[in-house]
């Protein structure tokens, strides 16, 4: 139960992480009425790699 709990938040992680990096990458690239929604998706990436590195810290 404990490495599955690990996993899940690493994984959580991993996936903030991933979606970091593509709208991080395609903010330059998109045009004015998807810019608030790239926005957002940096904005869940980002609460998606803190939540899921500070569970894993305080599980592990």
């Amino acid at each position: 139960m404990h490495d599955e709990l690990k996993t899940r938040t690493l994984t959580q992680f991993y996936i903030g992480l991933g979606l970091f990096v593509l709208s991080g990458g395609t903010v330059m690239l998109v045009t004015d009425p998807f810019l608030m929604a790239d926005i957002a998706l940096v904005m869940l990436s980002v609460y998606l790699m803190f939540t899921g590195l500070v569970r894993h810290k305080a599980h592990g």
